[in-house]
């Protein structure tokens, strides 16, 4: 999951970080809530618990002396200075069940003591609460005498437990909680970039695919179960795509090469029958634009099929000067300087020869055409490279990216060419893993282009 999933609004990845991000919040507010609950009454449970222990612990230290009085005989010098001595806050009483008598308190100046007065007599059995006041009443059996142990605290202790503890309990929490929160966050997104990194990688794999590549599928290797089923419908997809232009390809270069005889047997006839010199120019000069077209849809064809290259080690300085050679007649023709510079004449590439033959053809036949009379064609070879550039009028930047565009001519109402010329360069280009720039204004006026080639074709 990088930056740019994480910024973009329909991300499914920023969905899911967000909403664990809400899910997140929500719970751990839940919890700090609870424990918010808890930490308000922890002194009071605590307290509770305490009561109760010591509400047990009273009856042991009781006993009736001679005289039938009852003694209270802690051990416990901690106990026994908390009954009397801590501001009175903590006190017990033990009264008899039956009479209702109060035989012992820890306080004997019981009228001074708020805890022994919040102790009636029909308090009832455990724990109770009222008037700020914690109560606790144990049943007993001292010698045969049921008696009844009371047990009072009031908010004095629960306030100072209050003021010890909870400062404390609430920085462990707030420390505890703020690490939690953020280990969770970091653990969800981990957990949220590695469930999308099967998006990413199978949208790594469709951007790898080139158009000259359909016969290529996307791997289904670790692929989750989730993902698979579009993984699948996206090869499938991929198959029809790749039969269509398979059918495509094949009916182009079946109906080219059926026009052929045809177009072959017209010039005949034309070249035999009396015609007018005007009108017999006009036909032979259209069949020879069809014918052209037709030659040119072959080539296409060619270059469009891969499957018939024979990839090896091509000299292009030789393929250049055999593209000039073949070519130099139509200098004279169409009255250009035509020149090639070999800067490596070792200069070799992976590839197909006939192929790039006819990228080259294609490339000077262009600069031939569309230059104007007594222009220079300059062909360049350097390691990796091949460029044709031109002293003609250039191109326009607005129609740069139309040039490989099959059939498009800058002047669509003439036949000074078929429109296939650049789109056949590009196939080749695009076969042999190559790159092609153009240069719309060179240094000696018109248009440049550079192929630029790599290691390995595809």
């Amino acid at each position: 999951m990088n930056n740019a999933s994480l910024t973009n609004k329909n991300s499914l990845a920023r969905k899911l970080f967000a909403l664990f991000t809400f899910l997140g919040c929500g719970v751990f507010a839940l919890i700090a809530g609870i424990l918010f609950l808890f930490s308000i009454n922890f002194a009071n449970i605590a307290v509770e618990k305490s009561m109760h222990g010591m509400a047990e612990d009273i009856p042991d230290t009781l006993h009736f002396d001679e005289q039938g009085k009852l003694n209270y005989s802690a051990t416990n010098m901690a106990k026994k200075w908390g009954y009397d001595a801590l501001f009175n806050n903590l006190a017990f009483k033990v009264t008899d069940s039956v009479s209702g008598e109060v035989l012992l308190t820890s306080n004997p100046h019981r009228a001074t003591s708020a805890a022994l007065l919040a102790l009636p007599k029909d308090m009832p059995q455990g724990y109770s609460f009222l008037n700020g006041i914690d109560r606790y009443r144990l049943t007993a059996d001292i010698d045969g005498t049921v008696l009844y142990v009371d047990l009072a605290r009031d908010d004095m202790i629960g306030e100072l437990a209050n003021e010890a503890v909870l400062p404390m309990l609430g920085q462990v929490l707030t420390l505890t909680m703020v690490s939690a929160f953020l280990i969770f966050i970091l653990v969800g997104y981990i957990s949220i970039k590695a469930v999308v990194k099967p998006v990413n990688n199978v949208a790594s794999q469709l951007d790898n695919i080139e158009p000259s590549q359909l016969d290529r599928r996307l791997d289904e290797t670790g692929v989750p179960s989730e993902m698979l089923p579009l993984v699948n419908a996206l090869n499938e997809a991929m198959d029809r795509v790749e039969t269509g232009f398979n059918e495509q390809k094949r009916f182009v270069a079946n109906a080219a090469h059926e026009l052929k005889t045809p177009l072959a047997v017209l010039r005949t006839r034309l070249e035999l029958a009396n015609l007018p010199d005007k009108i017999g120019c006009e036909l032979m000069g259209d069949i020879n634009y069809m014918t052209r077209v037709v030659e040119q849809l072959l080539d296409l064809s060619r270059a469009q099929n891969q499957n018939s290259y024979l990839h090896k080690p091509v000299n292009i300085s030789d393929v250049a000067k055999d593209v000039c050679m073949l070519l130099g007649p139509l200098t004279l023709t169409y009255k250009k300087d035509l020149a090639l510079e070999e800067l490596d004449k070792d200069a070799e590439v992976i590839g197909d020869q006939a192929a790039l033959i006819i990228m080259l053809k294609n490339l000077l036949e262009n600069a031939l055409k569309h230059a104007e009379e007594g222009a220079q064609v300059i062909v360049e070879v350097a390691k990796d490279r091949i460029s044709v550039k031109d002293s003609g009028p250039g191109i326009n930047e607005e129609d740069r990216v139309k040039l490989f565009e099959r059939f498009w001519r800058k002047e669509q109402s003439t036949l000074t060419g078929s429109g296939l010329g650049l789109a056949i360069v590009n196939e080749v280009v695009l076969a042999h893993n190559a790159r092609i720039d153009v240069e719309c204004k060179n240094d000696i006026g018109g248009a440049t282009f550079h192929i630029y080639f790599y290691d390995k074709p595809y």
